[in-house]
């Protein structure tokens, strides 16, 4: 802030940003699904994308055999772009419009999430 700079890290590890980040911006597959200030998007992440990456933070209480929470499937391939919300195929909450409509930015407080869940009152 003295110096008028900023810093853009890019990881998969949500405890980094919780760590160092005052901004948080949620990308898959080239989009941006979710963006905000770090501690209302860890406290209520509205895309599933980015609860599953929270999701996937080990913790002091799983024990060293526990896995890891994995997001189920693969990432779509680059030049084979997906309609509709990127993430539908992978989502557990993904509802049939999600296939074909792409979602905008919705508004959530201070955040902003690119979810059709995110439509509806929170």
């Amino acid at each position: 802030r003295e110096r008028g700079t900023a810093v853009m890290l890019v990881t998969h590890d949500m405890g980094v940003i919780a760590e160092t980040a005052d901004r948080v911006a949620v990308m898959y597959a080239g989009r941006l699904v979710e963006i905000g200030p770090t501690a209302e998007i860890l406290r209520s992440a509205a895309h599933p994308y980015t609860r599953g990456l929270m999701a996937a933070i080990p913790t002091m209480r799983r024990r060293g055999d526990d896995d890891l929470l994995q997001i189920p499937g693969s990432m779509p391939r680059p030049d084979a772009p997906v309609a509709g919300c990127a993430f539908h195929p992978r989502c557990s909450e993904a509802l049939e419009r999600c296939q074909v409509e792409r979602p905008p930015s919705f508004q959530l407080g201070a955040s902003q999430a690119s979810c059709w869940l995110a439509e509806g009152p929170r």
